[in-house]
Parts: structure tokens; sequence; C-alpha cells
């Protein structure tokens, strides 16, 4: 090499080029996606979704919306969300067909918890045309087993968030989704697709509660009502085509549970025949 000739420095690596290439296949790949399709905070979050929500931490939002169930972590986020990032927390339910049961007072509900309004939005008709209807007819199972029930609901969930979002003029978005699940990159994936600009904030990346029993300290510290109690530590997701139950018991073979925690849409025949009429069965479905 001459003496005076230049010497070029390697340009720098952007974030999402550390996070791609890290293997032979990116994570793109697993996702069906190629590269070309990913871009900015859509690579972050493949790569360490908790990069993004650091980079975003409270920087001056005014306006946050909630992806809102009211159940134990939703109802926690509201205080949490208002109390580090000082904020107005708008809450949105999306109705999936979950029910009256899930719906009814929910608005109350959320307004006890400190959020200045609750937005709902109906969305079955478009959750059965164009996410029920395509998976029934792809036959999706994931690993034979699932028949992602709760899944199919997600990415019509996070769009609708990210309209709500627009709607009310919000400066970023927020759920409730843990680790336990790919839940938090089916949306943040959405969110992104939709609007790359969009700020979006993860409690369970930030807080220091580490499960249901601190949520439930919380909650009684910050005098919010919750859905459950020490001794009943379990969720369930409805939706107009599935029910799922998550609880510690589920994790262990030896514990058995009771026909009555698991029957919440269909009914024991065997049962109801003891009780009740062939009119008052159809009553009750």
């Amino acid at each position: 090499m001459k003496a005076n000739s230049p010497v070029c420095s390697p340009a720098p690596m952007l974030y999402h080029e550390k996070v791609c290439c890290d293997r032979k296949f990116s994570s793109g790949y697993e996702l069906g996606a190629r590269s070309s399709e990913l871009h900015g905070n859509a690579c972050k979050v493949i790569g360490n979704g908790r990069r993004v929500t650091k980079a975003h931490n409270k920087q001056g939002e005014n306006r946050i919306v909630l992806a809102y169930s009211g159940g134990l972590d939703t109802s926690v986020i509201v205080p949490w969300l208002r109390e580090n990032y000082g904020c107005e927390v708008v809450c949105f339910t999306a109705d999936v067909g979950q029910g009256t049961r899930e719906l009814d007072g929910l608005e109350e509900k959320a307004k006890a918890s400190g959020a200045s309004r609750l937005v709902v939005k109906d969305l079955k008709e478009e959750f059965v045309k164009d996410f029920v209807f395509p998976c029934l007819l792809a036959g999706a199972i994931y690993e034979r087993k699932y028949l992602l029930g709760t899944s199919m609901a997600r990415p019509l969930i996070a769009k609708a968030l990210v309209n709500v979002a627009k709607e009310v003029g919000a400066d970023a978005v927020a759920h409730g989704s843990t680790g336990k699940s790919n839940d938090q990159l089916a949306f943040e994936l959405t969110f992104y697709a939709l609007n790359p600009m969009l700020k979006v904030v993860v409690p369970w990346r930030e807080w220091d509660i580490k499960g249901r029993k601190d949520a439930i300290d919380y909650a009684e510290k910050h005098n919010v009502p919750v859905p459950v109690t020490r001794k009943s530590i379990y969720s369930r997701d409805w939706n107009l085509w599935h029910l799922s139950h998550e609880v510690i018991y589920l994790r262990f073979r030896c514990c058995q549970l009771t026909l009555s925690f698991i029957l919440h849409i269909l009914f024991c025949p065997c049962t109801l025949a003891l009780y009740c009429s062939y009119a008052e069965l159809i009553k009750r479905i």
C-alpha cells in the first residue's frame, strides 16, 4: 500500500444488520419473511425487543394506548404507566367474541385503575372472515397440537390498536404480553409493519414485577381491582373461536383439574341431564 493512499474505514454496522446477520439464517426466515421485508424497529424486535423499549423509555409520551383485557396484568399496567411515564392512559379492548361476561363493567374497571377512558371496537366479523376461516382452510396447527385459537386474534388486535392510537393522538402503544409465548412478537411486528415510527412500551421488560404474585401485591398497594386472588391465580383468554386457560397447575402432570374449571363454553351432557330438561339445556347453550 502506498503511504499516501487513502485508508477506507469500514462502514459502521447498523443495529439491525448485527441482529439479522448473527446466524446463517436470520430470524426473519423463521417468520416466513425475506430480510428485505423487515426494516428498522421490526428487525430490533426480532433480535432483542428489550432494546427497543429502553430506547423509547420515558421520552415524553403524553398519551399511551394500552391493549386492555381487564385481567391482572393489564390492570396493574395502567397505574404503572401513569406512575413511571406520567402520561394519560387510554385503554383499548377488542371485542373478538369473548362475550358479555368479559366486557360487562370493563369501562368502570379501567377507570378505577387510572385510565382516562376505554375504547371498545367490535371486531368479530373481521376476526371470523379474515382470520378464523383462513386458518381453518389452511389447516393451520402449531406443532400438530395447538389450533392457534389465541394466536390468530393477536395481529387483528394489534392492527386495531394502531388505528385507535392514531384516532386519539397517542404517542405510544403498550401491551401486557409476557415472554412465555410469542405474543410479544405478534403484537410488535404488526405495530411496526403498520406504523414503523410508533413507540412501543412493554412493561414486562422494564418493571420489577417478576410474576403474578408480585402483580397482586402491586394491585393491592395501589387499590387496583383485579379478577384474581392469591388462591386462584389463573387467567383465561376468550374469543369467538377459542378459550384457553393459563394456570401454574397445568405445568404439573400430577395435578388434576375439575370439569368445572375447564368447561366454560361447552357443557358436560351427563351432568346437565341430571339437573335440567331439554328446553333448559337449549336455553343455556
